[in-house]
């Protein structure tokens, strides 16, 4: 049986990781009569990059009749890399094609929240909507009808392992439910810092922070790519010490992000040398 508690945690999240996105956008539509263009750039940007192109390249090298297969699903490290190569390189690059060529003429500071805000919605539909709703299915009808009902009930679905799944569904807490909400809230905010990263490096020419941007990326990618390659970490979150990485290289990311769209609002130019340095020195 599943505790009510997690029941209740598991709807929660889910309303709130569909809905805060929107409220957001709606917000800055009303406060700052924001353009709604790049908030649907950004769900095209995601599809196209973040599912369609990645999809591509995981059939290349994924693929269990691809002598790649073996040797990624063999080793953890070279999973990650893989994961942080492909994922970093993609998804940012379409951020760039965004600002570059799609809408080049969009100079306002808001724009690159507003494209984020886009693409994080969709990644949450994506990746973490539909496993959310699966887990309410089956907490629901596990509680309903007990064990034997549950496996009654899903004996004819292809592919469902039922005793995994129901060891899967008892074994969550509402810890591990509060552990996925700190990560959506890491990855919403990443999506927002490396935006603006990329969003900077397109008005201001410097090439160095669109890299800086896919580095971040791919670093953000291998807590994800750690928890699919294992089993046993594929529950409800990461574990602790993945979490914490995660929250450190977003943390990074975010104040280099503050930096920038600080310098960009009063017209400025800040180079990476002088990102970490305590006064920086800002050149016109």
């Amino acid at each position: 049986m599943v505790n009510n508690g997690v029941v209740i945690s598991l709807y929660t999240l889910l309303v709130a990781i569909v809905t805060f996105p929107i409220m957001i956008i709606i917000l800055m539509k009303i406060k700052r009569k924001i353009k709604f263009s790049p908030f649907l750039l950004g769900l095209l940007v995601y599809f196209t990059f973040g599912v369609f192109s990645t999809t591509v390249i995981h059939t290349i090298f994924l693929n269990p009749g691809r002598p790649t297969y073996n040797f990624l699903n063999g080793n953890v490290v070279a999973y990650s890399l893989y994961f942080a190569v492909v994922v970093g390189v993609l998804e940012e690059f379409g951020f760039l094609l965004a600002f570059k060529k799609i809408i080049p003429g969009y100079d306002e500071k808001e724009t690159p929240i507003t494209l984020a805000l886009g693409n994080a919605w969709f990644e949450v539909i994506m990746v973490c909507f539909l496993a959310l709703a699966a887990y309410i299915a089956y907490a629901t009808k596990l509680n309903e009808v007990g064990e034997d009902g549950f496996r009654e009930f899903y004996k004819d679905i292809e592919n469902l392992n039922i005793e995994d799944t129901l060891s899967v569904i008892e074994s969550i807490t509402v810890m591990d439910v509060i552990m996925l909400a700190v990560q959506r809230v890491a990855y919403f905010i990443m999506h927002i810092s490396l935006s603006v990263i990329i969003f900077y490096s397109v008005k201001k020419n410097i090439i160095q922070y669109f890299w800086m941007a896919v580095i971040f990326r791919g670093l953000c990618t291998v807590p994800g790519a750690v928890e699919k390659f294992n089993a046993d970490a594929l529950a409800m979150g990461s574990k602790i010490p993945l979490t914490i990485y995660l929250l450190f290289v977003i943390g990074v990311a975010c104040f280099i992000a503050l930096k920038l769209y600080k310098s960009y609002n009063m017209g400025k130019t800040l180079y990476p040398s002088d990102l970490f340095k305590k006064q920086p020195q800002v050149h016109l």
